[in-house]
């Protein structure tokens, strides 16, 4: 690990130079200290019940809500890299909208006919979610509405991710059968 996690993306780590050089863990470490950090801040927000709380804290919220996206988003476009074959570019940098649109265009090409829905949902909701400023969290009921939208693009990118796994396992198990059958032919 690059260093305990305040050593890592101290400031906004959607910037390029924070991420990089990252491993996985530390990855996973930050997400997981961001989502906690947000969902503590969720439940003030929640807790404050009026306006002006909500508008107080909702540049933090909105800081952390890009940083949890771009933590989530350049894992599951890394395991989906190594997963999958790649059929479109991959993003350039760190920023929310290009690792999402590598993302979605991977998953849209490997399923085209993929009727659900689920990726056109989390599209809209990360959009909506980068769009967001502090004056639409301007109350309680604001806050629920985008908390449980970001719960959602988190499903879907949990799902994207289980789906990358399995694909790499399914390698592993098939490479390694493959050497099997190698092995007991020599000998």
């Amino acid at each position: 690990m690059s260093g305990s996690s305040h050593d890592g993306p101290a400031g906004d780590p959607g910037e390029a130079a924070s991420l990089r050089g990252a491993t996985p863990y530390d990855l996973w470490l930050w997400r997981q200290e961001t989502a906690q950090r947000l969902e503590d801040l969720c439940a003030r927000l929640l807790d404050a019940g009026t306006a002006e709380g909500c508008r107080a804290a909702a540049p933090e919220f909105l800081r952390l809500t890009r940083r949890f996206l771009t933590l989530r988003l350049t894992g599951v476009a890394a395991d989906r890299r190594q997963a999958f074959e790649q059929r479109v570019p991959p993003a350039g940098g760190l920023a929310v909208a290009a690792l999402w649109a590598e993302v979605f265009w991977a998953a849209r090409a490997a399923a085209p006919e993929d009727g659900s829905g689920v990726l056109e949902e989390a599209d809209a909701a990360i959009r909506g979610l980068l769009g967001l400023s502090p004056a639409d969290l301007a109350g309680p009921e604001a806050v629920r509405t985008w908390w449980a939208r970001l719960q959602q693009v988190e499903e879907t990118l949990a799902g994207l991710e289980v789906q990358a796994q399995a694909a790499l396992e399914a390698r592993r198990e098939a490479y390694e059968d493959a050497l099997e059958v190698r092995r007991s032919g020599t000998s």
